[in-house]
């Protein structure tokens, strides 16, 4: 049997990287035991509600060409926390005679034990919903108390004990420069246009994003114009996932905005930010 091994981490933090140490020992004890084959190792480190997992498409490729027999993960969440993503491995494996078995033992379409499979994928779905529900709550907290809960702050600012704190560079100059070019006539592309030929650093370069692009472009230029925290006025929730199986976000209504006036020092009047709203 050659088996194709998924572990799955949330993070890169030091304690997943120990469990995902301890995954692999698992699997090699488990394999060995068996004298089955190895065929690959495929580790992602990120959410299992997603599909969209590098390791785990390639996994999934793999299967249907042939090229393992069996799929083994330490649980079915370590596949997907996911009902319907769940449910799509399973019959893809069924349609490719690949079979899937979890270490726990509540898998094993090898033995016939797949009848608990819809038990366990709900239950893991609703058990990430209620993690996203907890993270949710704690983020609003911290947005009464007045703290930024973003992990990135706008460009211009820094975060400081929890809070905005304009950048000693130029990133509040350019904020100034493109509210001032705007309201002078200039349009999103041309501002982005010029300050990508003069080789002013991107937002997401300037937070050291992976892959950060150096050009600027039109929307970029528009969540800079239309960010309320220039005012000095901290505004959060203005968006919210639909679902924690879906990444898809909704804007919120004015209702559940969460406003704190006057919670950090501003980098464009407020008369100034207004003229461009309207």
């Amino acid at each position: 049997m050659r088996c194709g091994v998924y572990v799955r981490v949330s993070s890169d933090k030091l304690e997943q990287q120990a469990s995902l140490q301890y995954q692999k020992e698992l699997f090699y004890n488990y394999i060995a035991d068996k004298g089955w084959d190895l065929y690959e190792v495929y580790i992602d480190v990120e959410s299992g509600t997603t599909a969209k997992r590098k390791n785990l498409q390639r996994l999934i490729d793999d299967a249907m060409n042939k090229k393992i027999d069996v799929i083994l993960a330490k649980e079915l969440s370590r596949l997907a926390r996911n009902g319907e993503l769940s449910y799509q491995i399973k019959n893809l494996c069924e349609n490719h005679g690949v079979h899937i078995i979890t270490l726990d033992g509540a898998i094993n379409t090898l033995q016939g034990n797949t009848h608990m499979f819809g038990l366990y994928a709900w239950m893991y779905e609703q058990e990430a919903q209620r993690t996203s529900e907890r993270v949710k709550e704690t983020l609003k907290t911290r947005a009464k108390k007045g703290l930024f809960k973003g992990s990135t702050p706008p460009y211009g600012y820094t975060i400081k004990d929890g809070k905005l704190h304009i950048r000693d560079d130029e990133t509040p100059n350019i904020v100034r420069r493109i509210f001032n070019e705007y309201l002078a006539g200039y349009g999103r592309d041309s501002i982005a246009r010029r300050l990508y030929n003069e080789g002013i650093p991107t937002p997401a370069e300037v937070a050291g994003k992976k892959n950060a692009g150096d050009k600027w472009n039109d929307s970029t230029i528009k969540l800079i114009l239309t960010n309320p925290h220039y005012t000095g006025d901290l505004v959060q929730g203005r968006t919210t996932t639909v679902s924690v199986t879906n990444n898809k976000r909704k804007k919120a209504s004015d209702e559940e905005l969460i406003i704190i006036p006057n919670a950090h020092e501003p980098i464009i009047p407020r008369d100034v930010f207004e003229a461009v709203q309207h």
